[in-house]
């Protein structure tokens, strides 16, 4: 069982209907909480059911819930007549400003008068009236009384109460055996009607952890992790209404150009229509101008001959007019050539624009047809599997210290695809290679040897910290250096996002000491660089998620994990007081991300998206250094720093 869970989010209960500190708390069967006002709003406007069975679904839960007997049957009335949940009441009387508690033996009667004290043995909030009644009235005289001052000033009262519910059959009678042939809590009545012949009826008022099925904190422990998968739904689905506002904004950006970019187009066309059209016109005006020109000259010449033989028919002797008749005669053949040459027929011209077809087919379109929207829906399924998950212990496995060496330690290791195991031992200047059954293989000296990932055709890149280098390593049965790249900083973390790009970490040994993490290809070309301003350590780990598009980076000397997308935004960073020193990172196939807490040995299990499922701390070994997951089984590995006899242990886990 995880020994560690984390915290709530909230100091006080959540109604789940307003999402805020519960008021006047009413307990359904199903033993779901809710403020009074705000359950009684949902009644009135749910689909309730009235008659023999009057009944309604459970906001939460959906199941159906029977109010207590009420002569009335009115659905106004039905939430006032479940439990107040008493154990809320004097946790929220804590703090007066937060809660006022409603007189219970009153609120039937649609008197809504605040509490002055609680009575322990009925469980009930009473007004000052109700509470003078009670010391008066012989059958409860006896009572004790707690006032609101008493409760505020002493939260710890809760313990002096009986904090048992009312059975659901006999609801004037308070719940006191546990059957466990029906699985099933009971009074004295149904034990006597229901119960008389079951085998072990268990008195929960002398022996009720003997009905207890489990450990509370174990279902403290899952309930943290429902929590924390929840958080991570409602964050899946708040990263969806943020990316749909963003598409959604993006495509009305796109539009706006793509109208920005057709008024250009018609603009352009607009303008051409008006310089070609005027050019036309103004060729054929021309042209047409000149022929009326010369028409004109002609009409002259014509209308001047017969003005002339006209005057000589007036005025001239019979010698002039035969003078003139014939030479104007010779003048008519000319005339008539031109006529019949030039001015026989007129040319009618007419400048007209033709569209292209496909503007045509734009203009008589409907906007929806030139444009559409559609919702791509992609099924992202949130697994369940790795939140329930509490790993264990498989096997625990001696590793050889070398002749005359330190004691080993380990600060990087790997599955290979075979199932080998490959170590670098930091002490000793070793990488360290296993067979999949876990016996020794080989060894090679390497200076100063880190973290390490694999790269493809059994081929591994190891991190050299001081010497500020990335090592190759071909591994079968044995281990062979190949080539070498040097990186411009102190480099720990390294990890693979393809088989030809790597991602390296570390801090900026020559500037500011700030981390750093920075992507290169194989050849050592750095491709992108990214500096967090937090000054840095040697000691950072490295781990990606399955699609690599996620970097998670652990900062041993600052307590801090980070997740970076490879653009460098800033997804989440996770800080714990139970984190302290974190080393290796690793994610699983279900992408839930462990991280190993070095000092106080333990391994963080964080969702997806940074929030905390679960602390584990059942089977780890004395200061977990490196972490590492083998994605064909699902199971990992973990290694610690040696111990004072000069052992070390690789752990495997599943």
């Amino acid at each position: 069982m995880a020994e560690e869970i984390s915290g709530t989010t909230n100091e006080y209960p959540m109604c789940p209907i307003c999402i805020e500190t519960i008021k006047v708390p009413r307990t359904l069967t199903c033993l779901h909480t809710f403020c009074q006002h705000c359950l009684s709003s949902y009644i009135e406007t749910s689909d309730y059911k009235l008659g023999d069975e009057p009944c309604f679904n459970c906001p939460v839960c959906q199941r159906p819930t029977y109010p207590p007997a009420d002569e009335s049957n009115d659905p106004k009335d039905w939430a006032s007549l479940f439990p107040q949940n008493t154990a809320l009441l004097v946790l929220l009387g804590a703090d007066k400003a937060k809660v006022d508690c409603l007189c219970d033996p009153c609120t039937p009667e649609k008197r809504s008068i605040i509490a002055m004290g609680l009575c322990v043995e009925c469980r009930e909030y009473l007004c000052e009236g109700c509470i003078n009644s009670h010391k008066r009235v012989r059958a409860v005289k006896s009572h004790r009384v707690l006032s609101m001052h008493d409760i505020s000033k002493n939260p710890d009262a809760i313990t002096h109460l009986n904090v048992s519910s009312n059975c659901t059959i006999h609801t004037d009678k308070q719940i006191e055996y546990f059957c466990k042939d029906h699985k099933t809590v009971c009074c004295v009545k149904c034990s006597i009607i229901d119960h008389r012949s079951c085998s072990e009826l268990v008195d929960l008022k002398t022996n009720a952890k003997s009905a207890l099925e489990e450990d509370p904190r174990d279902v403290i422990e899952i309930l943290t992790r429902i929590e924390g998968y929840l958080m991570s739904y409602m964050q899946r689905n708040k990263s969806n209404i943020n990316r749909l506002e963003t598409q959604t904004n993006e495509i009305v950006s796109s539009i706006k150009n793509v109208r920005a970019q057709i008024n250009e187009l018609f603009d352009t066309i607009e303008n051409e229509v008006k310089q070609k059209g005027r050019h036309l016109y103004e060729e054929e005006f021309l042209k047409l101008n000149d022929m009326n020109q010369k028409c004109q000259s002609q009409l002259t010449a014509v209308q001047g001959s017969r003005q002339l033989l006209d005057a000589i028919l007036r005025l001239g002797n019979e010698t002039q007019v035969f003078l003139t008749a014939r030479q104007i005669k010779m003048q008519l053949t000319n005339y008539w050539e031109q006529i019949v040459k030039k001015y026989k027929a007129i040319e009618t011209k007419e400048i007209t624009l033709t569209l292209h077809e496909s503007l045509k087919t734009l203009m008589s379109l409907a906007a929806d047809q030139l444009a559409t929207f559609q919702t791509k829906i992609n099924v992202d399924t949130l697994c369940l599997d790795g939140i329930f998950r509490t790993p264990t212990l498989d096997s625990v496995i001696e590793t050889k210290c070398p002749n005359r060496g330190s004691t080993p330690w380990y600060i990087g290791s790997m599955w290979l695809p075979n199932g080998s195991i490959l170590l670098s031992d930091y002490m000793n200047d070793k990488c360290c290679l296993y067979s999949p059954e876990q016996t020794h293989l080989a060894d090679l000296t390497v200076k100063d040897p880190g973290n390490m990932c694999f790269v493809g055709d059994n081929k591994v890149a190891v991190s050299l910290k001081k010497e500020k280098k990335i090592q190759f390593l071909t591994c079968t049965a044995t281990i062979t250096p190949t080539r070498s790249f040097t990186t411009r900083y102190y480099c720990g973390g390294i990890a693979a996002l393809s088989e030809d790009k790597l991602v390296i970490s570390g801090y900026n040994d020559s500037g500011n000491q700030n981390y750093y993490w920075s992507i290169l290809n194989t050849q050592g070309k750095e491709e992108y660089y990214h500096e967090i301003n937090q000054k840095g350590g040697r000691y950072t780990f490295l781990g990606v998620n399955e699609s690599k598009t996620r970097l998670y980076m652990s900062c041993y000397y600052i307590n801090t994990v980070y997740c970076f997308g490879l653009d460098g935004q800033v997804h989440f960073v996770y800080t714990n007081e139970k984190l302290k020193g974190p080393m290796g990172i690793g994610v699983d196939r279900d992408n839930y991300v462990y991280v190993a807490g070095c000092a106080l040995n333990n391994i963080h299990q964080l969702l997806p998206d940074g929030n905390l499922i679960q602390i584990i701390t059942t089977g780890i070994p004395n200061k977990p250094c490196t972490l590492t997951f083998n994605k064909s089984s699902n199971i990992f590995l973990l290694t610690n720093e040696g111990d004072m006899s000069h052992k070390c242990h690789m752990y495997v886990l599943k």
